[in-house]
């Protein structure tokens, strides 16, 4: 069962995704909040698994309340749910997992819980199997622990999202070799792009710059034009 929050300063948007929401067996409200702050307040205690999260709110706006608990110690899955295209980038920068547009789709919504469902799953199913402490992946410079979704070069830990891990593991990986845009998306995020490639885009720039703030390896996600990305160790 996914434990779930819902942060929104319209009462009725709340009472529309709660409903939304009930015929759903995998997730279960434990909080809902019209005051942002009282959300940060609450958040740490109550720890969900899923934060829905509007962005256009009086008090703070949803992207800042992403900022403020995005080193909370539990894992907890963000989901945009908002009237308002325009913040899908910032959305995503602040490690979001998925951007709804109001009105709900139930079909959509349905499909992003399922799709943290099963992740949940395989984490939990790794977490059993990997009680120990698990042995890393070494690529080059890099150490990759699939279990945790760390990476250290040397003793110096890389503070990935999710999907930014995916990405760097995968291409890593298969250094050398282009992905077009849409084949990556859909290897990473196992579902079609159809021509949404934005969130790919942000995930492969935050990817960059987090590269570019270490030291001590020879890696570059390049992209090449007309083609993709590829993944490329310097000599």
């Amino acid at each position: 069962m996914l434990k779930a929050i819902i942060v929104d300063d319209e009462i009725l948007a709340i009472n529309l995704l709660e409903a939304t929401l009930h015929d759903n067996s995998d997730v279960t409200i434990i909080g809902k909040f019209v005051n942002p702050l009282e959300a940060i307040a609450n958040i740490p205690t109550l720890k969900p698994d899923i934060l829905f999260l509007d962005i256009d709110m009086a008090e703070m706006n949803g992207i800042e309340l992403a900022s403020k608990i995005a080193d909370l110690p539990f894992l907890m899955d963000i989901v945009f749910v908002t009237a308002y295209e325009r913040f899908a980038i910032e959305a995503f920068n602040v490690q979001a997992v998925d951007y709804i547009l109001k009105p709900i789709e139930k079909e959509r919504l349905m499909k992003t819980i399922k799709r943290i469902s099963m992740r949940r799953k395989q984490f939990q199913v790794k977490a059993a199997v990997h009680h120990i402490e698990e042995e890393a992946h070494i690529i080059e410079d890099f150490h990759f622990h699939v279990h945790s979704g760390r990476v250290y070069i040397g003793n110096t830990a890389l503070a990935l999202s999710t999907k930014e891990f995916q990405i760097f593991f995968f291409l890593a990986q298969r250094s050398g070799q282009i992905f077009p845009p849409s084949e990556l998306y859909k290897l990473i995020w196992a579902e079609e792009s159809i021509g949404h490639t934005q969130a790919l885009k942000v995930h492969i720039s935050n990817l960059r710059k987090k590269l570019e703030s270490v030291t001590g390896h020879r890696a570059k996600i390049i992209t090449v034009r007309g083609s993709g990305y590829k993944f490329h160790f310097e000599p």
